[in-house]
């Protein structure tokens, strides 16, 4: 059983090109569990804020907006824009997006912190991770299948 059909599957895009190419993603995309909601009004805002911010402060600092967006100083401007649609949430400047010497410093200083990205998944059983799991299972926790460069299968490709 799959959730979403082919045809829904068929009308999706990349995340690399569903959506603005920025630091930080300005829309939900598609994880192959369900169909992404629309991109919010406030998504949009902060969208328009770094496109604005990005185009003034890359030209500034003799950059693309794709080279811009690269450096500690694009990191840092997406956390300024989200700051000022959704509050202050990240540690960052303006100044600190305006000036690569700057973000460079800051993200030096914080570089050794850990960071654990931690969330659940909904599994369907035709997930391509599925035969992942039960591979790892049954070969007592190491993955089954890897030496012919095999490690997972969809249930329907069986």
């Amino acid at each position: 059983m799959k959730f979403l059909d082919d045809g829904l599957i068929s009308g999706l895009l990349p995340a690399e090109t569903a959506s603005f190419p920025s630091p930080v993603p300005t829309q939900i995309v598609s994880s192959d569990e369900y169909l992404p909601v629309p991109q919010t009004a406030q998504q949009k805002e902060v969208e328009a804020r770094l496109i604005a911010m990005s185009d003034r402060l890359a030209r500034r600092q003799g950059l693309s907006r794709r080279r811009f967006f690269q450096t500690a100083a694009g990191m840092a401007a997406s956390f300024v824009a989200m700051n000022e649609v959704f509050g202050r949430y990240f540690g960052a400047s303006d100044a600190e997006a305006a000036t690569p010497e700057l973000a460079n410093q800051l993200a030096s200083a914080n570089a050794g912190q850990f960071i654990f990205d931690g969330h659940t998944h909904f599994l369907r059983d035709d997930t391509r991770l599925i035969g992942f799991v039960k591979g790892r299972e049954a070969g007592g926790g190491r993955p089954v299948g890897l030496e012919q460069g095999v490690v997972s299968q969809r249930a329907d490709a069986r």
